[in-house]
Protein backbone atom coordinates (compact mmCIF):
# COMPACT_ATOMS: atom_id res chain seq x y z
CA UNK A 1 0.00 0.00 0.00
CA UNK A 2 1.59 3.19 -1.08
CA UNK A 3 -0.18 5.42 1.95
CA UNK A 4 1.01 3.55 4.39
CA UNK A 5 4.23 0.83 5.06
CA UNK A 6 4.84 -1.29 7.88
CA UNK A 7 6.15 -0.01 11.52
CA UNK A 8 9.94 0.23 11.58
CA UNK A 9 9.65 -2.73 14.10
CA UNK A 10 8.39 -4.87 10.94
CA UNK A 11 11.35 -3.46 8.82
CA UNK A 12 14.44 -4.31 11.36
CA UNK A 13 12.77 -7.37 11.79
CA UNK A 14 12.98 -8.31 8.15
CA UNK A 15 16.03 -6.88 7.78
CA UNK A 16 17.69 -8.54 10.60
CA UNK A 17 16.32 -11.90 9.53
CA UNK A 18 17.05 -11.90 6.22
CA UNK A 19 20.64 -10.96 7.50
CA UNK A 20 20.70 -13.88 10.16
CA UNK A 21 20.39 -15.82 6.73
CA UNK A 22 22.78 -14.75 4.50
CA UNK A 23 25.27 -14.94 7.14
CA UNK A 24 24.77 -18.40 7.88
CA UNK A 25 27.05 -21.60 6.62
CA UNK A 26 24.58 -23.07 4.76
CA UNK A 27 21.26 -20.83 3.75
CA UNK A 28 19.08 -21.83 0.94
CA UNK A 29 16.65 -20.24 -1.13
CA UNK A 30 13.03 -21.55 -2.09
CA UNK A 31 14.15 -22.88 -5.35
CA UNK A 32 16.50 -24.56 -3.81
CA UNK A 33 14.59 -26.48 -1.56
CA UNK A 34 12.47 -27.56 -3.85
CA UNK A 35 15.12 -28.81 -6.30
CA UNK A 36 16.59 -30.54 -3.37
CA UNK A 37 13.89 -32.24 -2.46
CA UNK A 38 12.50 -33.68 -6.22
CA UNK A 39 16.06 -34.77 -6.64
CA UNK A 40 16.41 -36.49 -3.22
CA UNK A 41 13.14 -37.34 -1.75
CA UNK A 42 12.11 -40.94 -1.43
CA UNK A 43 9.15 -40.70 -2.84
CA UNK A 44 10.44 -39.08 -5.90
CA UNK A 45 12.69 -41.59 -6.32
CA UNK A 46 10.08 -44.65 -6.18
CA UNK A 47 8.10 -42.47 -8.82
CA UNK A 48 11.23 -42.49 -11.10
CA UNK A 49 11.47 -46.30 -10.29
CA UNK A 50 7.74 -46.73 -11.88
CA UNK A 51 8.33 -44.92 -14.87
CA UNK A 52 11.49 -46.60 -15.65
CA UNK A 53 9.35 -49.94 -15.10
CA UNK A 54 6.62 -48.87 -17.22
CA UNK A 55 9.27 -48.11 -19.85
CA UNK A 56 10.50 -51.80 -19.19
CA UNK A 57 7.17 -53.40 -19.64
CA UNK A 58 6.63 -51.48 -23.13
CA UNK A 59 9.86 -53.34 -24.02
CA UNK A 60 8.79 -56.06 -23.08
CA UNK A 61 5.47 -55.69 -24.86
CA UNK A 62 7.39 -54.50 -28.03
CA UNK A 63 9.13 -58.32 -28.16
CA UNK A 64 5.95 -59.95 -28.83
CA UNK A 65 5.60 -58.94 -32.59
CA UNK A 66 9.06 -61.43 -32.99
CA UNK A 67 9.23 -64.95 -33.38
CA UNK A 68 8.78 -67.37 -30.18
CA UNK A 69 11.75 -69.51 -30.44
CA UNK A 70 11.90 -72.58 -28.94
CA UNK A 71 13.91 -75.77 -28.19
CA UNK A 72 13.35 -79.03 -26.67
CA UNK A 73 15.04 -82.20 -26.75
CA UNK A 74 13.93 -85.58 -24.61
CA UNK A 75 15.99 -89.17 -24.12
CA UNK A 76 14.18 -92.53 -22.62
CA UNK A 77 14.13 -95.75 -21.33
CA UNK A 78 11.11 -98.00 -21.11
CA UNK A 79 11.01 -101.14 -18.86
CA UNK A 80 8.69 -102.76 -21.72
CA UNK A 81 9.22 -101.62 -25.32
CA UNK A 82 6.57 -99.33 -26.37
CA UNK A 83 5.27 -101.01 -29.39
CA UNK A 84 4.08 -104.63 -28.60
CA UNK A 85 2.86 -107.28 -31.62
CA UNK A 86 1.16 -110.80 -30.96
CA UNK A 87 1.76 -112.95 -33.50
CA UNK A 88 -0.67 -115.49 -34.27
CA UNK A 89 -0.44 -116.08 -30.13
CA UNK A 90 2.89 -117.98 -30.91
CA UNK A 91 5.54 -115.25 -31.04
CA UNK A 92 5.60 -111.57 -28.89
CA UNK A 93 7.63 -109.10 -30.57
CA UNK A 94 8.28 -105.58 -29.33
CA UNK A 95 10.26 -102.91 -30.11
CA UNK A 96 11.76 -99.27 -29.05
CA UNK A 97 12.14 -99.14 -25.21
CA UNK A 98 14.61 -96.63 -25.65
CA UNK A 99 15.12 -92.64 -27.73
CA UNK A 100 16.12 -89.67 -28.33
CA UNK A 101 13.82 -86.46 -29.50
CA UNK A 102 15.22 -82.94 -29.64
CA UNK A 103 13.67 -80.40 -31.93
CA UNK A 104 13.91 -76.68 -32.50
CA UNK A 105 11.14 -74.17 -33.16
CA UNK A 106 10.17 -70.77 -34.12
CA UNK A 107 6.48 -69.46 -34.43
CA UNK A 108 5.89 -66.13 -36.20
CA UNK A 109 2.51 -64.84 -35.27
CA UNK A 110 0.55 -63.44 -38.12
CA UNK A 111 -2.59 -62.50 -36.82
CA UNK A 112 -3.69 -62.31 -32.75
CA UNK A 113 -6.86 -60.80 -33.43
CA UNK A 114 -4.94 -56.96 -32.49
CA UNK A 115 -3.76 -58.16 -29.14
CA UNK A 116 -0.23 -57.67 -29.77
CA UNK A 117 -0.67 -54.22 -31.63
CA UNK A 118 -2.83 -53.13 -28.82
CA UNK A 119 -0.93 -54.49 -25.71
CA UNK A 120 1.52 -52.20 -27.43
CA UNK A 121 -0.48 -49.16 -27.08
CA UNK A 122 -1.59 -50.15 -23.34
CA UNK A 123 2.07 -50.46 -22.74
CA UNK A 124 2.76 -47.03 -24.21
CA UNK A 125 -0.60 -45.48 -22.17
CA UNK A 126 1.17 -46.95 -19.31
CA UNK A 127 4.61 -45.71 -19.92
CA UNK A 128 2.87 -41.84 -19.91
CA UNK A 129 0.59 -42.63 -16.73
CA UNK A 130 3.66 -43.45 -15.00
CA UNK A 131 5.53 -40.07 -16.42
CA UNK A 132 2.35 -38.04 -14.99
CA UNK A 133 1.87 -39.96 -11.78
CA UNK A 134 5.89 -39.04 -11.68
CA UNK A 135 4.76 -35.31 -11.96
CA UNK A 136 2.35 -35.81 -9.88
CA UNK A 137 4.86 -37.16 -7.42
CA UNK A 138 6.60 -33.87 -8.19
CA UNK A 139 3.79 -31.43 -7.26
CA UNK A 140 3.04 -32.86 -3.93
CA UNK A 141 6.70 -32.49 -3.13
CA UNK A 142 6.94 -29.04 -4.23
CA UNK A 143 3.34 -27.76 -2.05
CA UNK A 144 5.12 -29.92 0.91
CA UNK A 145 8.29 -28.43 0.76
CA UNK A 146 7.21 -25.20 0.07
CA UNK A 147 4.39 -25.43 3.02
CA UNK A 148 7.31 -26.11 5.29
CA UNK A 149 10.12 -23.56 3.80
CA UNK A 150 7.36 -20.91 4.53
CA UNK A 151 6.29 -22.25 8.14
CA UNK A 152 9.81 -21.80 8.54
CA UNK A 153 10.29 -18.16 7.25
CA UNK A 154 7.05 -17.47 9.47
CA UNK A 155 8.63 -18.76 12.47
CA UNK A 156 11.75 -17.07 12.11
CA UNK A 157 9.83 -13.49 11.38
CA UNK A 158 7.41 -14.45 14.63
CA UNK A 159 10.58 -15.02 16.74
CA UNK A 160 12.09 -11.60 15.63
CA UNK A 161 8.73 -9.14 16.22
CA UNK A 162 9.41 -11.59 19.70
CA UNK A 163 12.60 -10.30 20.34
CA UNK A 164 11.29 -6.48 19.78
CA UNK A 165 8.51 -6.80 21.40
CA UNK A 166 10.94 -8.33 24.64
CA UNK A 167 13.18 -5.73 24.16
CA UNK A 168 10.39 -2.81 24.32
CA UNK A 169 9.49 -4.22 27.58
CA UNK A 170 12.86 -4.42 28.70
CA UNK A 171 13.09 -0.40 27.77
CA UNK A 172 9.41 -0.26 29.38
CA UNK A 173 10.50 -1.89 32.55
CA UNK A 174 13.74 0.45 32.42
CA UNK A 175 11.08 3.32 32.98
CA UNK A 176 8.95 2.04 35.37
CA UNK A 177 11.77 1.02 37.72
CA UNK A 178 12.97 4.42 37.26
CA UNK A 179 9.66 5.68 38.19
CA UNK A 180 9.08 3.90 41.27
CA UNK A 181 12.59 4.40 42.15
CA UNK A 182 11.05 8.53 42.16
CA UNK A 183 7.93 7.40 44.07
CA UNK A 184 5.87 8.34 40.90
CA UNK A 185 4.88 4.70 40.09
CA UNK A 186 3.55 1.72 42.00
CA UNK A 187 5.46 -1.59 42.08
CA UNK A 188 2.46 -3.23 40.86
CA UNK A 189 3.07 -1.30 37.85
CA UNK A 190 6.79 -2.75 37.36
CA UNK A 191 5.20 -6.51 38.40
CA UNK A 192 2.83 -6.12 35.46
CA UNK A 193 5.43 -5.43 32.98
CA UNK A 194 7.35 -7.97 34.14
CA UNK A 195 4.93 -10.73 34.10
CA UNK A 196 4.12 -9.86 30.75
CA UNK A 197 7.86 -10.29 29.80
CA UNK A 198 8.05 -13.59 31.25
CA UNK A 199 4.83 -14.72 29.20
CA UNK A 200 6.90 -13.58 25.56
CA UNK A 201 9.47 -15.45 27.12
CA UNK A 202 8.16 -18.49 27.46
CA UNK A 203 6.81 -18.28 24.21
CA UNK A 204 10.42 -18.23 22.68
CA UNK A 205 11.13 -21.11 24.08
CA UNK A 206 7.72 -22.80 22.03
CA UNK A 207 9.05 -20.48 19.14
CA UNK A 208 12.51 -21.84 19.49
CA UNK A 209 11.56 -25.63 19.33
CA UNK A 210 8.47 -25.11 16.30
CA UNK A 211 11.90 -23.56 14.23
CA UNK A 212 14.00 -26.66 14.79
CA UNK A 213 11.02 -29.43 14.28
CA UNK A 214 10.07 -27.35 11.15
CA UNK A 215 14.14 -27.61 10.35
CA UNK A 216 13.96 -30.96 10.54
CA UNK A 217 11.55 -31.95 8.63
CA UNK A 218 12.44 -29.82 5.28
CA UNK A 219 16.20 -30.94 5.61
CA UNK A 220 14.62 -35.12 5.98
CA UNK A 221 12.54 -33.47 2.82
CA UNK A 222 15.23 -32.53 0.97
CA UNK A 223 17.29 -35.42 1.95
CA UNK A 224 20.01 -33.76 3.92
CA UNK A 225 18.86 -35.75 7.28
CA UNK A 226 17.25 -34.67 10.51
CA UNK A 227 20.50 -32.32 11.92
CA UNK A 228 18.35 -29.11 10.79
CA UNK A 229 21.90 -27.28 9.88
CA UNK A 230 21.03 -24.95 7.40
CA UNK A 231 19.01 -21.56 7.36
CA UNK A 232 16.52 -20.32 4.70
CA UNK A 233 17.10 -16.83 2.91
CA UNK A 234 13.25 -15.98 2.96
CA UNK A 235 12.09 -13.33 4.61
CA UNK A 236 8.79 -11.51 5.71
CA UNK A 237 9.09 -8.02 3.66
CA UNK A 238 7.80 -4.89 4.68
CA UNK A 239 5.56 -4.11 2.04
CA UNK A 240 2.37 -6.46 0.73
CA UNK A 241 3.66 -8.07 -2.41
CA UNK A 242 0.85 -6.71 -5.59
CA UNK A 243 -2.42 -8.36 -6.22
CA UNK A 244 -1.36 -11.07 -8.72
CA UNK A 245 -4.21 -10.66 -11.74
CA UNK A 246 -1.65 -11.32 -14.30
CA UNK A 247 -1.90 -15.31 -12.42
CA UNK A 248 -5.95 -15.61 -13.10
CA UNK A 249 -6.29 -18.54 -16.21
CA UNK A 250 -9.72 -19.64 -16.73
CA UNK A 251 -10.50 -22.80 -15.93
CA UNK A 252 -11.00 -24.18 -19.63
CA UNK A 253 -7.72 -22.94 -20.29
CA UNK A 254 -5.95 -24.12 -17.98
CA UNK A 255 -7.65 -27.89 -17.34
CA UNK A 256 -5.78 -29.58 -20.24
CA UNK A 257 -2.33 -28.46 -18.83
CA UNK A 258 -3.02 -29.84 -15.18
CA UNK A 259 -2.19 -33.60 -14.39
CA UNK A 260 -5.36 -34.58 -12.94
CA UNK A 261 -6.80 -34.12 -16.27
CA UNK A 262 -4.59 -35.92 -18.47
CA UNK A 263 -4.21 -38.99 -16.12
CA UNK A 264 -8.73 -38.89 -16.91
CA UNK A 265 -7.63 -38.66 -20.38
CA UNK A 266 -4.62 -41.69 -20.35
CA UNK A 267 -7.70 -43.84 -18.24
CA UNK A 268 -10.49 -43.58 -21.47
CA UNK A 269 -7.29 -44.07 -23.98
CA UNK A 270 -6.72 -46.96 -21.71
CA UNK A 271 -10.20 -48.07 -21.46
CA UNK A 272 -10.29 -48.47 -25.37
CA UNK A 273 -7.63 -50.18 -25.53
CA UNK A 274 -8.46 -52.98 -23.06
CA UNK A 275 -11.94 -53.50 -24.82
CA UNK A 276 -10.23 -54.17 -28.77
CA UNK A 277 -7.58 -56.65 -26.67
CA UNK A 278 -11.03 -58.13 -25.29
CA UNK A 279 -12.38 -58.50 -28.83
CA UNK A 280 -9.12 -59.92 -30.03
CA UNK A 281 -9.41 -62.39 -28.18
CA UNK A 282 -12.29 -63.99 -29.52
CA UNK A 283 -11.10 -63.55 -33.12
CA UNK A 284 -9.60 -66.33 -34.76
CA UNK A 285 -5.34 -66.64 -34.47
CA UNK A 286 -3.04 -67.10 -36.94
CA UNK A 287 0.55 -68.39 -36.50
CA UNK A 288 3.49 -69.53 -39.06
CA UNK A 289 6.71 -70.94 -38.15
CA UNK A 290 9.43 -73.58 -39.48
CA UNK A 291 11.18 -76.13 -37.09
CA UNK A 292 14.11 -78.69 -37.17
CA UNK A 293 14.10 -82.20 -34.97
CA UNK A 294 15.99 -84.63 -34.74
CA UNK A 295 15.21 -88.91 -33.60
CA UNK A 296 17.23 -91.67 -32.01
CA UNK A 297 14.72 -94.41 -32.73
CA UNK A 298 14.99 -98.07 -33.41
CA UNK A 299 19.09 -97.02 -33.42
CA UNK A 300 18.41 -94.97 -36.34
CA UNK A 301 19.49 -91.32 -36.31
CA UNK A 302 16.86 -89.44 -38.43
CA UNK A 303 16.64 -85.61 -38.80
CA UNK A 304 14.25 -83.29 -40.88
CA UNK A 305 13.16 -79.53 -40.83
CA UNK A 306 9.32 -78.84 -41.22
CA UNK A 307 6.99 -75.29 -41.86
CA UNK A 308 3.94 -75.00 -40.22
CA UNK A 309 0.40 -73.22 -40.00
CA UNK A 310 -1.49 -72.51 -37.27
CA UNK A 311 -4.75 -71.32 -36.46
CA UNK A 312 -7.04 -71.29 -33.36
CA UNK A 313 -10.76 -70.39 -33.45
CA UNK A 314 -11.88 -69.76 -29.92
CA UNK A 315 -15.28 -71.14 -31.19
CA UNK A 316 -16.98 -71.72 -27.68
CA UNK A 317 -15.19 -68.71 -26.33
CA UNK A 318 -17.77 -66.17 -27.12
CA UNK A 319 -19.73 -67.25 -24.67
CA UNK A 320 -18.12 -66.13 -22.02
CA UNK A 321 -16.25 -63.55 -24.19
CA UNK A 322 -19.12 -61.45 -25.29
CA UNK A 323 -19.72 -60.31 -21.74
CA UNK A 324 -16.38 -59.45 -21.63
CA UNK A 325 -17.03 -56.90 -23.76
CA UNK A 326 -19.90 -55.90 -22.78
CA UNK A 327 -18.16 -55.20 -19.44
CA UNK A 328 -15.62 -53.73 -21.22
CA UNK A 329 -17.50 -51.68 -22.63
CA UNK A 330 -19.22 -50.22 -19.51
CA UNK A 331 -16.01 -49.78 -18.09
CA UNK A 332 -15.31 -47.09 -21.07
CA UNK A 333 -18.49 -45.37 -20.68
CA UNK A 334 -17.80 -44.91 -17.07
CA UNK A 335 -14.20 -43.27 -18.18
CA UNK A 336 -15.80 -40.83 -20.17
CA UNK A 337 -18.02 -40.09 -17.61
CA UNK A 338 -15.36 -39.79 -14.65
CA UNK A 339 -13.75 -36.99 -17.52
CA UNK A 340 -16.24 -34.83 -17.71
CA UNK A 341 -17.40 -35.27 -14.43
CA UNK A 342 -14.12 -34.91 -13.14
CA UNK A 343 -12.87 -32.34 -15.00
CA UNK A 344 -15.60 -29.57 -14.11
CA UNK A 345 -14.48 -30.51 -10.56
CA UNK A 346 -11.17 -29.79 -11.36
CA UNK A 347 -12.35 -26.22 -12.42
CA UNK A 348 -14.44 -25.63 -9.58
CA UNK A 349 -11.21 -26.71 -7.80
CA UNK A 350 -9.40 -23.71 -9.46
CA UNK A 351 -11.78 -21.04 -9.00
CA UNK A 352 -11.37 -21.98 -5.45
CA UNK A 353 -7.82 -21.70 -5.53
CA UNK A 354 -8.29 -18.48 -6.63
CA UNK A 355 -10.52 -17.23 -4.51
CA UNK A 356 -8.23 -18.47 -1.54
CA UNK A 357 -5.02 -16.39 -3.36
CA UNK A 358 -7.63 -13.32 -3.17
CA UNK A 359 -8.44 -13.87 -0.08
CA UNK A 360 -5.02 -14.35 1.77
CA UNK A 361 -4.06 -11.14 -0.49
CA UNK A 362 -6.74 -9.16 1.36
CA UNK A 363 -6.45 -10.20 4.72
CA UNK A 364 -2.38 -9.04 4.09
CA UNK A 365 -4.25 -5.86 3.08
CA UNK A 366 -6.53 -5.78 6.50
CA UNK A 367 -3.53 -6.70 8.92
CA UNK A 368 -0.92 -4.23 7.22
CA UNK A 369 -4.07 -2.08 8.38
CA UNK A 370 -3.97 -3.57 11.75
CA UNK A 371 -0.51 -2.92 11.88
CA UNK A 372 -0.76 0.84 11.38
CA UNK A 373 -3.46 1.03 14.16
CA UNK A 374 -2.09 -0.84 16.48
CA UNK A 375 1.20 0.99 16.59
CA UNK A 376 -0.79 4.56 16.80
CA UNK A 377 -2.83 3.15 19.84
CA UNK A 378 0.43 2.02 21.02
CA UNK A 379 2.40 5.35 20.70
CA UNK A 380 -0.79 7.35 22.32
CA UNK A 381 -1.00 5.00 25.20
CA UNK A 382 2.84 5.45 25.97
CA UNK A 383 2.46 9.09 25.55
CA UNK A 384 -0.49 8.89 27.82
CA UNK A 385 1.01 6.98 30.64
CA UNK A 386 4.10 9.35 30.28
CA UNK A 387 1.43 12.15 31.16
CA UNK A 388 -0.49 10.20 34.10
CA UNK A 389 -3.33 9.90 31.60
CA UNK A 390 -3.43 5.78 31.03
CA UNK A 391 -2.42 3.00 33.60
CA UNK A 392 0.43 0.60 32.69
CA UNK A 393 -2.46 -2.01 31.97
CA UNK A 394 -3.29 0.38 29.08
CA UNK A 395 0.36 0.11 27.67
CA UNK A 396 0.56 -3.27 27.90
CA UNK A 397 -2.25 -4.28 26.23
CA UNK A 398 -2.12 -1.77 23.98
CA UNK A 399 1.39 -3.51 23.14
CA UNK A 400 0.16 -7.09 23.35
CA UNK A 401 -2.57 -5.81 20.82
CA UNK A 402 0.51 -4.19 18.08
CA UNK A 403 2.43 -7.56 18.52
CA UNK A 404 -0.55 -10.06 17.60
CA UNK A 405 -1.29 -7.43 14.85
CA UNK A 406 2.59 -7.89 13.62
CA UNK A 407 1.89 -11.83 13.71
CA UNK A 408 -1.64 -11.91 11.81
CA UNK A 409 0.63 -9.79 8.88
CA UNK A 410 3.08 -12.80 8.92
CA UNK A 411 0.71 -15.43 9.20
CA UNK A 412 -1.29 -13.82 6.44
CA UNK A 413 1.61 -13.64 4.49
CA UNK A 414 3.16 -17.20 4.36
CA UNK A 415 -0.67 -17.74 4.05
CA UNK A 416 -0.29 -15.87 0.86
CA UNK A 417 2.86 -17.49 -0.39
CA UNK A 418 1.05 -21.09 -0.36
CA UNK A 419 -2.17 -19.32 -2.04
CA UNK A 420 -0.26 -18.62 -4.82
CA UNK A 421 1.87 -21.44 -5.44
CA UNK A 422 -1.46 -24.06 -4.94
CA UNK A 423 -3.10 -21.63 -7.38
CA UNK A 424 -0.30 -22.40 -10.02
CA UNK A 425 0.07 -26.07 -9.21
CA UNK A 426 -3.89 -26.34 -9.71
CA UNK A 427 -4.00 -24.90 -13.38
CA UNK A 428 -0.79 -27.05 -14.22
CA UNK A 429 2.06 -24.01 -14.28
CA UNK A 430 3.99 -25.36 -11.50
CA UNK A 431 7.34 -24.85 -13.88
CA UNK A 432 5.94 -21.02 -13.36
CA UNK A 433 6.52 -20.86 -9.59
CA UNK A 434 9.48 -18.59 -9.13
CA UNK A 435 11.86 -18.24 -6.23
CA UNK A 436 9.76 -15.34 -4.70
CA UNK A 437 12.60 -15.02 -1.92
Amino acid sequence: MKHFRLTILIMLAATAQCMTATESDSVMTLRQCVELTLANNAAAHNAANNARAALELRREAFTKYFPEVSASGMMFWTHNDLFQYNLLDIVEIGFINKGKLAGVQALQPVFMGGQIVNGNKLAAVGEDVARLRQEQTGDQLRITAESLYWKLVTLKATRTALQAAIATLDTLDYQVQVAVDAGVAMCNDLLKVRLKRNTYRTEMVDLDNGIKLVKMLLGQYMGRGTDGGFDVTGCVPDEIPDFPTDLYLPGENALPMTVDYRLLQKNVEAKQLEKRIEVGKNLPQVAVGAGWFYHDLLEQNHNFGALMLTVNIPLSGWWGGSHAIKRKSLELENARNDLTDLGQKLEVEMQDKWNDLTAAHRKMEIAVEGVGQSTENLRLNRLYYEAGMATITDVLEAEASHKESIDQYISAYGTFRMARTAYLISTGRADDISDCD
